[in-house]
């Protein structure tokens, strides 16, 4: 027997979660939806989160609530994060909840000219106080030697053409979208390809359209990051412009 009332998923980052300011608490973007939609809300946005964990955690949980109920309408709104973030495994590590399993968020650095610090010998490592703080370091300066920008977007689209695909096997609506827009990159050939199979529909361009970028040009004041209005956290009254001008009548098109 299927629920008569649509379920709203949401993943992300700090610019989806509830519990990035008081104030957010159950009136995210993703509430002003479950409203407008009479439906359930389930916000499994966590702060700190890298891209891979946003989609990792949200195949769980939306296989999990298919199975739950075969037939109930269910809406992903999946808001995707800097790519610059990563995970790190951590074998002792409590685990609170099994779904996040022993990932642990990886951030090397908040430094914004890392790049020109690291070639200079300078240090770019973000944490301090770790019991593995040698392994942490290294880690760090090894990721931030490698990085691209190229690579993270190739598989970045990569696990998002896989989850089209899963959720048009679960028939389950579903929009993605940057909160912090993307950097712009030159054209590669495993990013056009991938990218050329995404359904646009679904998919908000990553590189023209972020959900905090949206916010800033609307004239909407952060909540933080005052002098940085473009990284800021966003009130009430930007969720529900976000909402009801940007998400729900690209749901409609759905």
């Amino acid at each position: 027997m299927s629920a008569d009332f649509p379920l709203i998923y949401c993943n992300g980052d700090s610019y989806s979660a509830d519990s990035c300011h008081p104030t957010l608490n159950k009136k995210t973007y993703s509430h002003i939806v479950g409203k407008h939609l009479d439906g359930f809300v389930i916000n499994n946005s966590v702060p700190g989160s890298c891209n891979r964990r946003i989609i990792r955690t949200s195949v769980h949980d939306l296989v999990h609530e298919r199975r739950l109920n075969p037939y109930q309408q269910i809406i992903a709104l999946i808001g995707l994060s800097f790519e610059i973030r990563s995970e790190l495994w951590i074998e002792n590590k409590k685990i609170s909840t099994p779904s996040e399993s022993n990932f642990e968020n990886f951030h090397f650095t908040k430094e914004l000219n890392w790049r020109d610090m690291l070639f200079k010998g300078m240090d770019i490592v973000l944490n301090k106080h770790r019991s593995d703080q040698e392994f942490f370091d290294k880690a760090s300066q090894g990721r931030a030697y490698y990085y691209s920008p190229y690579a993270e977007r190739a598989n970045l689209l990569c696990d998002l053409l896989m989850f089209q695909s899963l959720m048009q096997q679960l028939n389950i609506k579903f929009l993605v979208f940057q909160s912090p827009i993307a950097e712009k990159l030159e054209s590669e050939y495993l990013i056009d390809f991938f990218k050329s199979n995404l359904n646009s529909k679904n998919f908000l361009d990553f590189e023209t359209f972020g959900f905090v970028n949206w916010c800033n040009q609307q004239g909407f004041e952060p909540l933080d990051f005052k002098d940085r209005p473009e990284i800021g956290h966003y009130g009430i009254d930007a969720h529900r412009a976000f909402a009801e001008q940007i998400l729900i009548p690209q749901l409609e098109k759905l």
